[in-house]
């Protein structure tokens, strides 16, 4: 048997994905460099659990806005899929739910996750579009590990039928857009003007993208399939 001088240590917690990495002060997130980030918007969006429908690749970018136990096996070893991710056209960031009835630790835990593969895979040289995934205000203070003046993306799909909800994330979209002034938002989802206008009040442009439930639907009204 071979023994080694150093003792064999298993990265049970995936470090490797945020080597290098600079940090938030107050929670450690890792901090997304804005040399990472595409510099123009995608040609389309497919979410991961939809990417057999993809003809080009390189033409669509990959995201993650889809149930969690879609990209779960990807969670747990981003590193397993490295290559495939470089097929796309750029990654748009993770967004593992941090939702408003998980303890707030739990909420942090699912942003750092998003942050950390982010992050990795933007330190392979994949062009990657940050996404902006927040949970009640005790996670606003993630904001300090995005870049400011950058493209962004945030996921809107699901979030804006009910009235209540829609204000909580037209507020959410305002703080971000004041704190990391982007130069542009992709949003995979309805962008309408109500939840939208303070970006587009600053010039922001809005990059809309239907999700693919509603790209089904309107294929099938004009008789179409997908």
């Amino acid at each position: 048997m071979r023994h080694t001088k150093a003792p064999y240590i298993r990265d049970v917690y995936l470090g490797y994905l945020i080597q290098g990495a600079r940090r938030t002060s107050k929670e450690g997130y890792p901090i997304i460099e804005p040399w990472m980030v595409a510099e123009k918007p995608p040609t389309d969006i497919v979410q991961w659990d939809k990417r057999s429908t993809v003809k080009e690749k390189s033409q669509c970018a990959i995201s993650f806005y889809c149930k969690d136990q879609y990209f779960s096996s990807l969670q747990c070893n981003p590193k397993r899929y490295t290559n495939e991710v470089k097929e796309y056209e750029c990654v748009v960031g993770m967004d593992a739910s941090p939702f408003d009835n998980m303890p707030p630790v739990v909420q942090k835990s699912q942003i750092y996750d998003n942050l950390a593969i982010t992050y990795y895979y933007g330190r392979q040289g994949i062009p990657i579009i940050p996404n902006i995934r927040v949970g009640t205000d005790c996670t606003i203070d993630s904001l300090d590990a995005y870049p400011h003046n950058t493209l962004i993306a945030i996921g809107s799909n699901g979030f804006t039928r009910e009235l209540f909800n829609r204000e909580i994330f037209r507020e959410q979209v305002k703080i971000i857009v004041d704190t990391l002034h982007p130069t542009g938002i992709v949003v995979y989802g309805p962008a309408s003007d109500a939840i939208f206008s303070v970006a587009k009040e600053a010039a922001i442009p809005v990059f809309q993208y239907d999700a693919f439930m509603t790209r089904r639907y309107k294929k099938r009204k004009s008789g179409g399939e997908l």
